[in-house]
């Protein structure tokens, strides 16, 4: 049943949004949703492992904007998908079994990773390697971002160059000024569990689907306020572009 709602939903799903696009860039926000999900009661089974329901602010908005700015460096769309449903109702960014407990939320799971699962395939038929990067917010420092790559299984057998390099995504956004823990002295993110990478960076990184280059970016709150999201969705734009044209092929 919740497979067959999905299939008939999935143009039509106002709590899932898609942007399909034509670079090998995939940009996905789970957390910044706000809506409920009808037919759902809130999550409540504080059992369930990384049980969390807080919103990530304005990450679904800086998602938007980052995808218009890389539009503007290219002249093509990136690959955008926002999870428009609260996290209270349905968490995107964990399994189904933990992510979703009522039918109509796992619905609308279930739709999200569909929709994630098209965008990366698509651009490993197309373009063969591809980005993609996972948009959260974080409290524990403002003035951080914290990236995860499951201590680099979700970008695979990358050399430094395309890790961290200067040219590299992650590279160019340290030198645009934004602070990266941790930075590209220290590949892996043992020293910070919490913020690892999470389900999405895990199903979809090139662990487990060759050539997608997966990375989450836990904002913290100087880079995502009202005022300074045009600003990061700039650098982040920037350095997509940056990487892309330097390690991918956007012409197909």
């Amino acid at each position: 049943m919740i497979a067959t709602l999905a299939c008939l939903l999935y143009i039509k799903s106002d709590l899932v949004e898609v942007v399909e696009g034509d670079l090998p860039i995939v940009i996905t926000a789970p957390h910044g949703g706000t809506s409920a999900i009808p037919g759902s009661e809130e999550r409540k089974d504080t059992s369930l492992p990384q049980f969390v329901t807080v919103l990530d602010t304005r990450t679904d908005e800086l998602a938007r904007v980052t995808a218009s700015e890389v539009e503007k460096c290219f002249g093509k769309k990136p690959w955008v998908i926002i999870a428009k449903f609260s996290r209270k109702y349905a968490d995107a960014n964990r399994p189904i079994m933990y992510g979703a407990e009522s039918d109509a939320a796992k619905v609308q799971h279930k739709l999200y990773h569909d929709s994630v699962r098209k965008a990366v395939d698509s651009v490993r038929t197309k373009f063969h390697k591809g980005i993609l990067v996972d948009f959260h917010g974080q409290a524990a420092d403002k003035e951080i971002v914290f990236r995860g790559t499951q201590n680099l299984k979700s970008v695979g057998e990358v050399s430094n160059d395309i890790l961290s390099g200067e040219k590299s995504f992650l590279g160019v956004l340290e030198k645009s000024g934004v602070k990266i823990v941790p930075d590209a002295s220290h590949p892996r993110e043992k020293e910070h569990p919490k913020f690892d990478g999470g389900y999405t960076v895990q199903t979809y990184g090139s662990g487990h689907a060759d050539g997608i280059f997966a990375v989450q970016l836990e904002f913290g709150g100087i880079y995502r306020s009202a005022n300074a999201i045009l600003e990061t969705a700039r650098k982040l734009a920037a350095a997509l572009k940056s990487h892309v044209d330097t390690f991918l092929d956007s012409s197909r």
